[in-house]
């Protein structure tokens, strides 16, 4: 009688097992045909990861189902995004990847693309943008910092030769400063004696024939 009690329950707990495996199952399948796959592909990744979340326009909308490698006609890596079929994303949307806040986990994000645009269907391909590598953000800013040191550089030797110009010319150049000034009040005399007698333009003009 024991033996037969410890089948029974062995019985029970194998159709139990059955049963819930059944109903993940079913979660599974529900889940699956609630969802589209959309790929697209990075030269870098960015430290993205499978179950990574993916967002359109802020909203999270889906998950990173598998990450791959695609070899022709360049290296890239092959993201597959499984969305929700309540989010539709357009063909034009463009995929980037960011983090969650400063130090955050990577996540995958898509623009919402134009308004014109048709919405992609499932095992379609949109466009991305690659994030900017640590490696190439300090390259960007040595080359920043050493054509500002060149630049400064010029700046004062610019300034050096105007100095050297100014001083070696003054002579020349307050000469030429009081010509002109000279120049200005002999003008205003001129307007203003003709202003007062017009006749002398005609006086000049008789003495020139």
């Amino acid at each position: 009688m024991g033996k037969f009690t410890n089948e029974i329950k062995i019985g029970v707990f194998v159709v139990l097992a059955v049963l819930v495996g059944m109903v993940f199952w079913m979660k599974t399948q529900n889940f699956t045909a609630d969802t589209y796959n959309i790929k697209t592909y990075f030269k870098f990744a960015g430290g993205i990861k499978e179950n990574a979340v993916v967002s359109l326009s802020g909203i999270e909308v889906g998950r990173v189902e598998k990450i791959g490698f695609q070899y022709e006609p360049e290296t890239k890596v092959e993201v597959l995004l499984s969305i929700s079929k309540k989010a539709k994303v357009r063909k034009d949307s463009i995929a980037y990847i960011s983090t969650a806040g400063f130090i955050g986990d990577a996540f995958v994000g898509i623009t919402p693309g134009g308004p014109n645009a048709e919405f992609c269907k499932h095992n379609g391909t949109i466009g991305s943008e690659d994030p900017i590598e640590m490696r190439e953000l300090m390259k960007r800013a040595d080359g920043i910092a050493a054509k500002l040191d060149d630049t400064l550089v010029d700046v004062k030797e610019l300034a050096r030769s105007l100095n050297l110009t100014v001083k070696d010319n003054r002579d020349k150049i307050d000469n030429i400063v009081l010509n002109i000034e000279q120049t200005a009040i002999n003008f205003n005399e001129f307007s203003s004696d003709i202003k007062k007698h017009p006749w002398k333009l005609l006086m000049k003009g008789r003495e020139g024939k």
